[in-house]
Formats: structure tokens, sequence, C-alpha cells
């Protein structure tokens, strides 16, 4: 099993999609925003993918090892089919699952084992990851806002929908676990 993020920590490093797949991303999340109520001054965690997350103290090393590999790799196809609910701890997830596909498992599988071989990566088991792009969560959330209820009530509904988009990524970036635009974003990489 994945073991829970520590933002106090990691880092994460993700992909950001487009097209489609980031305009439903983005509908859906305003549309559960609009009726949940979920963060603090309309302010929504940003749409992406995480890859892989990282020791804080070991960023540069990291860069090094992104910065060889979009050199290798042109942009990642992305699909998205259904959706899925998690629950870790006291936080709780409504995703659009990303489908596996060759290139993100190639590319993916390749930056998390150099990561992984530095001691960089904080993912121990990452045959278990799964890719989504997280549409309501609990980590942002007002505090001590019970969201539990209605986060059931939420996944039932989502339950065997099915909403194929597809869309190409090409940018990846390492960010600190923040609603602040200002300081998230630490490094920025093209394929």
């Amino acid at each position: 099993m994945i073991k829970n993020s520590s933002f106090k920590d990691e880092y994460f490093i993700i992909l950001k999609p487009e097209g489609e797949v980031l305009d439903l991303a983005q509908y859906l999340q305003d549309k559960l925003h609009t009726e949940f109520d979920l963060y603090p001054d309309d302010i929504y965690p940003e749409i992406h993918i995480t890859l892989d997350r990282i020791h804080q103290d070991k960023l540069e090393e990291a860069v090094e090892i992104i910065e060889s590999m979009v050199l290798k790799y042109s942009k990642i196809d992305i699909l998205v089919k259904n959706f899925d609910c998690y629950s870790f701890k006291d936080n709780n997830f409504l995703v659009l699952n990303v489908e596996e596909n060759q290139k993100l498992v190639q590319f993916s599988n390749e930056l998390h084992a150099k990561l992984a071989k530095k001691n960089i990566s904080t993912i121990e088991n990452y045959e278990e990851w799964k890719f989504h792009i997280s549409l309501a969560s609990t980590i942002f959330t007002e505090e001590g806002q019970n969201f539990d209820d209605e986060f059931q009530n939420l996944c039932y509904r989502f339950e065997g929908i099915h909403t194929p988009r597809e869309c190409e990524a090409d940018k990846i970036e390492i960010w600190r676990p923040t609603l602040d635009e200002e300081i998230k974003c630490l490094k920025k990489f093209q394929l």
C-alpha cells in the first residue's frame, strides 16, 4: 500500500494535462466546489497528475534526473475514462482515473527507478501507484469541515460513469504542497 504523503517533508513531481482532459477536470472541480464549498477563498488545487514524490532535501538531484529524461521523451498521451474514490487517514478523494499507456508507464517507471536508485523518491512500492487527477479532496478544505457523509454520497453518484477524454501532456513541474501559486512551483520542464 502506498503511504500517505508528508506535506512537511516532500515535494511532488507532476505532469500537467491539457485540452479536453483539463477542461473536464476543471469543470467538475468547479461544480464540486460549488456544491460542497470545499476550498477556502475559492482557491482550488491546480489540476495535475502526480508522477512521484521526493524528499525535499534532494531537490537538486531530482532536477538533474528530470533534465536528462526530458531530452529523451516527447509528449505523453493522457486518457481518462472513469472515477474512483479513495480515503487515507482523515482525507477523502474523488479522482479521475488516468489510464496507463506505454509512454506514460515507460517514462514514470524510468523516472522512479532513477529517483529510487539515489534514494530521492519517497514512494517505496511504486508498482502500486495509480495515476489519477484529484477532483475533490479534503486536504485543503476548511479546517474542521466534516465531509464524510457527503463524500460517500458523492462517490455513489459517480460510480459507473464513463467520461472518456484524451490529451497530450508535455509539461512536468516540481511542486511544494501548497495552494499558494507564488511559491508552489519550484522547477518547470518541457518534454
